[in-house]
C-alpha cells in the first residue's frame, strides 16, 4: 500500500509545482460590505446646483420629515420619487420645482408650496389646507 501512495504523492506534488499559482482574490469583510466603495458610486451632493433640473435631480430619493406645527403629531417621513411624486404616509402628490428653492406639491385636494432654506436641510410650507408645515432632511 505504501508503495502505491508514495509515487502518487510525488506525482501530485510535482504537478502542483509545475502549474503557475493562481492569483488569490482579496478577502471580503465578514459583514459583506466591500472595504472600498465602487469607483462609479458618487457621494450624494450636499446641495443642488442652481437650475430647477439640478434641484429635481437632488430631491429624488431624499427623505424628509413632515411636521404639522399646530397638530402636535409625530413627524412623518416623506420621500421624493423618480416618477415625479412626493410620498407621505397619508397622501401622494405630484411635485414640480418652481424655482431653485420652491417646490409645489399638487394633488386632488389642491396645492402645497414648500420653500427650502439655502442649504437644503429644511423647508417650510403651507399645506393643502393652508396649515403651516416644517420639515427637515433625514
Amino acid at each position: 500500500m505504501k508503495a502505491i501512495l508514495l509515487p502518487a504523492l510525488l506525482i501530485s506534488v510535482s504537478f502542483s509545482l509545475a502549474e503557475p499559482a493562481e492569483p488569490k482574490e482579496p478577502k471580503k469583510s465578514s459583514a459583506g460590505i466591500s472595504p472600498v466603495p465602487p469607483k462609479n458610486e458618487q457621494p450624494l451632493p450636499v446641495k443642488p446646483g442652481g437650475t430647477t433640473m439640478d434641484v429635481r435631480t437632488f430631491l429624488i430619493g431624499t427623505k424628509w420629515s413632515w411636521r404639522n406645527v399646530s397638530a402636535g403629531v409625530p413627524d412623518r417621513e416623506c420621500i421624493f420619487m423618480a416618477d415625479g411624486t412626493f410620498r407621505h404616509p397619508h397622501f401622494v402628490a405630484k411635485f414640480t420645482v418652481k424655482d431653485p428653492h420652491t417646490v409645489v406639491l399638487t394633488k386632488k385636494g389642491g396645492k402645497a408650496v414648500l420653500t427650502f432654506d439655502a442649504d437644503y436641510q429644511s423647508f417650510e410650507a403651507l399645506d393643502f389646507n393652508q396649515v403651516r408645515i416644517t420639515g427637515g432632511r433625514l
